[in-house]
């Protein structure tokens, strides 16, 4: 099979991005292979267990890397990692790079890098933040796009960093031209300071345009909304959800909102019964509302009768969500993904159908599911190579 890979590969004279995910791993051979039949790729995506691609570092004019590795155990040196930053300084603009909690790993050395000055997006997934990574993250003055997403080795150093944003002639200090912000955090659910610092950081940005900010507390996140007047994607969670805090939150953000995902932990009624709210977003065209407890009908856990019952509330409970917003494309639904197919009927009736859209694989970027905006997938994390059988992540 690789010997027919490679013997195919030259035949791709278009070829301009690669992405490998999965085992086996990208080796040295392979590299080779690649690098022989098409040296300027513009990206190059490594996605799986172990840092394996030793020599990857030939690449020289490369837009975007993305590394998903879980330790420092592969026949890579890490320090390779390093090294491809140091070669592509002139032309790397996109840098991802994924990890595995429960490991030791560390991207300090390839901080080092001058390069990370010129990023304008960077994502950090499933990965250890130390302070060294994050000081070197505030000198990245061009970044426009900005994922962290793991756990902080020093989160009060980082409530520091976060905290020392000034606005000076409108102009923030941190991360200037930051359009899309996304801090979603492992192991600092209690950490109130730093929630604060980073919510503070976000006041009077009117260029942003998508937010994610995980467990953050609403109360933190609503304080800051009204800033935001460009935000089109919000992606939120309200832990006690009533008629109350929906009216507070759609108040708070622009009309023109393209995409929405709303989780909660308690509900005052099913979710599905707030989907009319929504309506005065006349250009949405997703929306996920999402209960951690909720999940689909399991057949091996309800007999025949109840789970057919059970399946054909959720089936129409998420249906009513299309009824209720008439230019929705795409429904989310406790985790899961639809489109929205529309026909008319008979005298003028219009008719709504769910299809029901695949689920995501382990460490899959998700590039086979088509959610119909950029704003969505990226809503969705399914921009990032995020393990999501984790405990403690939710899709």
């Amino acid at each position: 099979m690789t010997r027919m890979f490679q013997s195919a590969l030259p035949a791709f004279k278009a070829l301009r991005e690669f992405e490998w995910i999965g085992y086996p791993e990208f080796r040295a051979e392979m590299v080779q292979a690649v690098l022989e039949s098409h040296p300027n790729l513009h990206m190059l995506g490594l996605i799986g267990w172990h840092f394996d691609a030793v020599g990857v570092s030939a690449f020289h004019n490369l837009r975007k890397f993305v590394l998903r590795a879980e330790d420092d155990d592969g026949f890579a040196d890490m320090g390779e990692v390093r090294t491809v930053l140091d070669q592509n300084q002139a032309t790397l603009r996109h840098l991802t790079l994924g990890a595995y909690l429960q490991r030791n790993h560390s991207w300090d050395s390839a901080f080092q890098s001058t390069t990370i000055r010129n990023l304008t997006h960077l994502d950090l997934v499933d990965t250890r933040i130390s302070h060294v990574v994050l000081a070197r993250i505030a000198h990245a003055h061009s970044l426009q796009s900005l994922t962290l997403h793991g756990t902080l080795e020093e989160p009060c150093s980082a409530s520091v960093v976060f905290g020392s944003d000034h606005v000076i002639d409108g102009m923030h200090t941190f991360l200037p031209h930051l359009e899309e912000f996304r801090f979603v955090m492992v192991g600092h659910d209690d950490d109130l300071g730093l929630f604060h610092s980073v919510t503070q950081f976000l006041r009077q940005r009117p260029k942003l345009r998508r937010l994610d900010l995980g467990n953050c507390p609403w109360e933190l996140i609503h304080g800051v909304l009204s800033d935001l007047t460009s935000l089109r994607v919000l992606r939120v969670r309200i832990a006690n959800l009533n008629e109350a805090t929906l009216d507070a939150l759609l108040k708070a953000i622009p009309r023109e909102m393209v995409a929405i995902h709303l989780t909660t932990v308690v509900s005052d009624k099913p979710l599905n019964e707030y989907s009319s709210g929504f309506g005065i977003f006349p250009s949405l065209s997703m929306l996920h509302l999402h209960t951690h407890s909720k999940r689909r009908p399991q057949p091996n856990l309800l007999s025949d009768k109840d789970f057919q019952v059970q399946t054909d509330i959720w089936s129409s409970s998420a249906r009513s969500i299309a009824f209720a917003l008439p230019a929705l494309d795409f429904v989310g639904w406790h985790g899961e993904h639809y489109i929205v197919v529309r026909t008319t009927a008979g005298e003028g009736q219009q008719k709504i159908e769910l299809k029901e859209l695949p689920a995501r694989r382990r460490l899959d970027c998700g590039k086979g599911v088509d959610l119909g905006t950029d704003d969505a997938v990226w809503m969705e994390r399914k921009d990032v190579p995020m393990d999501y059988e984790m405990p403690g992540l939710e899709t």
